[in-house]
């Protein structure tokens, strides 16, 4: 038990010298990712609305992906399997493919058989992919319409909540109608402008959730290790309670022994 708590007293430390950082580089561009994503989604409102429907190459229907992002890594509190729950939820009443990311997304679908045959799975090494993972991940999503990735989005230290973004930006034919009469000059042209999006921008924007979810998970790391520290100090006080009351018992045997000995010589 006191190995326990030394184990959560540390990575507590660990969460708390982390989440400063992360939350100052989250905050300091949350502002500039809002932009470009709306940016990007004005782009593919004016693509769909000039092109889209008269392109030969446009599917009949858009093909859409659902991705859970979860951890390899545990002791991040319930965000992980908050994620799968809603993740599966929303895989009941839409259509499209699935993939799940991370291994603790993976063992949690050992649970679900029947749903898990229908689902990619996807395992990053680390809990923060590297650029190379992150860019294999793209290109294998690169022919989706709709990219919904359900992940953890960060409120307030001590409030984590999962968020489902779009990444591909794919507006619908509603929205792509309002921009229509609406009239824009692109340099280079718009498809350039937009293969442009579809690569470098969708890779920003991503890197962006990945970044609030690693500040999510620290938060919910934080807390869950500052709790798990309380119950083992309890753990501890009783465990400690019960050794001091078995030695007392102890000893008074010893002496209750000592005593009939003495007697038993004595007679």
């Amino acid at each position: 038990m006191e190995t326990l708590r030394f184990v959560t007293s540390a990575l507590f430390e660990i969460s708390a010298e982390k989440i400063d950082s992360l939350r100052t580089a989250f905050e300091k561009n949350r502002s500039f990712y809002a932009d470009i994503s709306n940016l990007y989604l004005a782009v593919k409102r004016v693509w769909q609305a000039r092109e889209g429907k008269e392109s030969k190459d446009s599917p009949s229907s858009p093909r859409t992906l659902f991705v859970a992002l979860t951890t390899n890594a545990r002791f991040y509190g319930s965000i992980n399997t908050d994620i799968m729950r809603a993740f599966l939820q929303r895989i009941q009443r839409e259509k499209g493919d699935y993939m799940v990311v991370g291994r603790v997304g993976e063992l949690f679908l050992n649970d679900f058989p029947r749903e898990a045959a229908r689902i990619k799975v996807r395992r990053f090494q680390d809990d923060e992919p590297t650029p190379e993972e992150i860019k294999s991940f793209l290109t294998d999503t690169a022919t989706y319409d709709h990219v919904y990735v359900s992940y953890a989005s960060f409120v307030n230290v001590f409030n984590q909540r999962v968020s489902t973004l779009d990444i591909a930006h794919t507006p619908s034919p509603e929205e792509a109608e309002k921009e229509k009469d609406i009239d824009y000059l692109f340099e280079p042209e718009l498809p350039r402008i937009l293969a442009f999006f579809e690569t470098r921008v969708r890779h920003l924007l991503f890197r962006r959730v990945l970044l609030e979810s690693e500040l999510a998970r620290t938060a919910a790391r934080l807390i869950a290790m500052n709790a798990a520290e309380d119950r083992a100090d309890t753990a501890v006080a009783a465990e400690r309670k019960f050794i001091r009351h078995a030695s007392n018992v102890f000893r008074d045997a010893r002496l209750l022994e000592a005593f009939s000995a003495i007697a038993k010589w004595k007679t």
